[in-house]
């Protein structure tokens, strides 16, 4: 017998690709559980085992940067305190570098990280920590499936109490922007194109604008109530913004910044954070 669950959760979380860099990402999870029939007609509690799997993903993957370990430009170093520090050169110049405390990371054994290998090693991690009566698990991770304009951004929130203050974890997000009160897909495509794999960083979160390579590159430190975050990062990749990148901000950033090079229209913005949930914001400037 199987029991099945659809949309058990999200994960929102950013990874390292050996191509683009640092992408923010959000799959949803869904879950096939295989075993016998017990005493009570039914495989297992359900209520029981789907805390038990959210539980496990919310601990070892979501909010993270997962890592390819195993491309032979990842470099993985322990630092002293429980910390990790990860680097990543690319052939032509960029230099990609996190120094966090180790649980800000997920160690993935690949060379690249897809839905596809990611749902494999969560089948591997968690069966043994199910009820004995389960015989299987089947893991599907899927991004959204969005029609118009989206965008995946990594960013860190260091004033949020929970596991948003890490500096390199992100999602994958649609925009829907309206101009006076009408859909605006032009814009909506402009947006997106903006904040193609980008990192959002905050201002007062900059440490310096440095060379590496012969190419800009934006290094930001900030400590929270986890700890240290360090974050070098290509400059090509970076979006600054004098806020907090919190969903209500961006929401309120791209509303405003609309309205100014769209004078006397009235813009208003929804901003997604990951599946399902955002901001919404409006603004008009009068000339």
């Amino acid at each position: 017998m199987k029991l099945f669950v659809k949309n058990l959760t999200h994960v929102d979380f950013s990874y390292y690709d050996a191509e683009r860099g640092l992408l923010g990402e959000s799959w949803q999870t869904d879950i096939v559980l295989t075993g016998k029939l017990n005493d009570e007609s039914m495989i297992c509690d359900f209520s029981i085992v789907k805390k038990q799997i959210k539980k496990w993903l919310d601990d070892n993957i979501d909010h993270m940067l997962a890592i390819p370990t195993q491309h032979p430009n990842s470099k993985l170093t322990r630092l002293p305190e429980d910390r990790l520090s990860f680097q990543f050169d690319h052939q032509d110049g960029r230099h990609f570098r996190c120094d966090a405390p180790q649980q800000a990371f997920c160690s993935l054994p690949c060379d690249k990280i897809t839905p596809e290998f990611a749902q494999a090693w969560v089948e591997q991690q968690i069966l043994n920590l199910l009820p004995a009566e389960l015989e299987a698990i089947r893991v599907r991770f899927t991004p959204e499936k969005i029609q118009g304009a989206q965008y995946q951004y990594s960013h860190g929130l260091k004033k949020h109490a929970g596991n948003c203050q890490r500096i390199a974890h992100g999602h994958r997000s649609s925009i829907e922007i309206y101009q006076n009160d009408e859909a605006a897909p032009a814009l909506e495509q402009d947006w997106a194109q903006r904040w193609h794999d980008i990192y959002l960083g905050t201002q007062e979160d900059l440490l310096e604008i440095t060379q590496i390579n012969g190419l800009p590159h934006h290094a930001f430190r900030y400590t929270s109530q986890q700890g240290l975050f360090e974050l070098t990062i290509n400059s090509n990749q970076v979006y600054m913004l004098e806020c907090d990148t919190t969903v209500e901000s961006l929401s309120d950033h791209i509303a405003h910044t609309l309205a100014y090079e769209h004078p006397n229209s009235m813009i208003q913005v929804h901003a997604f954070e990951g599946i399902g949930k955002g901001a919404i914001s409006e603004y008009k400037v009068k000339k």
